[in-house]
């Protein structure tokens, strides 16, 4: 097992395996996300070294775009799904038979996880897929060839891992995140790789709510439970997340969302901004 892995493996605990499946591509984010990304690349280009950056995040493909337009060296790729670990593990091997994005798409569908479901808004998995060819950040971008093979590279070198990480804690205690926070600082002396960027998707906002991802009840989950679902996440977050360069977050509702088309605004920013937001109090 490599580093990484190994370093993945003392993180984890074991996934739920809940009636829904992993997504393919990201939550309905779109607001604020090609700004942000275009800002995170262009930054990147300026750094120096350029190779040994970490980056960190639950959840789906929008993990893969900051890779590539950050240039990270490595990715730690964390979910609470079963369904999404699943999802990884079919795109690192559609990555080692594909050689450019649209082999890469045609590759992955026949591997993914179809039971249950995937998450995608569209009824064509390919189809859904395709659209990223042309989508102007994206990792699978034809107009910017180098950004897949960059996180090809990543992938088939062994510096991409999983686990599974609970924001609001995984039960009683904190050990999770301490522990969290203590291998980064290790990681960064061991390799000279610092976490340079942190992806939240819209999970606190999901935690805010009164049930969890999957319909279940979110108090066997908390760390604290004397604490709201999102004191726990802001709490967890607050271990590690200041050795972060950026964060990458979606808890903000869209001004035009409505119950029936929940929709998330990105953005991008440094860990105290993102830790003293007004979004927190507003989610309650």
């Amino acid at each position: 097992m490599n580093p990484l892995a190994e370093f993945a493996g003392r993180l984890s605990a074991s996934p739920l395996s809940p009636d829904r499946g992993g997504y393919t591509l990201t939550m309905r984010e779109c607001l604020g996300s090609e700004e942000a990304l275009a800002v995170l690349e262009q930054e990147a280009g300026t750094l120096e070294p350029r190779a040994e950056r970490l980056h960190l995040g639950w959840g789906s493909f929008r993990n893969l775009d900051l890779v590539a337009a950050r240039r990270s060296a490595a990715a730690l790729l964390l979910d609470v799904n079963v369904h999404q670990v699943r999802v990884w593990e079919a795109v690192r091997a559609a990555l080692s038979a594909a050689r450019d994005a649209p082999a890469f798409i045609e590759q992955v569908v026949a591997k993914l996880p179809h039971t249950p479901r995937l998450r995608q808004f569209s009824d064509s998995t390919p189809g859904w897929l395709r659209g990223d060819l042309e989508r102007r950040g994206s990792w699978l971008s034809v107009a910017h060839p180098a950004r897949f093979q960059h996180v090809r590279n990543v992938f088939m070198s062994g510096q991409v891992a999983t686990a599974s990480l609970d924001l609001r804690g995984d039960g009683p205690g904190s050990r999770r995140f301490d522990l969290l926070a203590q291998e980064l600082q290790a990681w960064r002396q061991k390799t000279g790789m610092a976490l340079d960027t942190v992806y939240l998707s819209n999970i606190p906002w999901m935690l805010a709510q009164p049930r969890g991802f999957f319909g279940e009840a979110h108090a066997p989950f908390l760390s604290e439970p004397r604490l709201s679902p999102l004191q726990n996440v802001h709490a967890h977050l607050s271990r590690f997340i200041g050795q972060a360069s950026w964060v990458i977050s979606a808890m903000r509702l869209r001004a035009d969302a409505s119950p029936d088309n929940l929709q998330w605004t990105t953005e991008l920013l440094r860990p105290a901004e993102f830790l003293a937001a007004d979004a927190w109090s507003a989610l309650g």
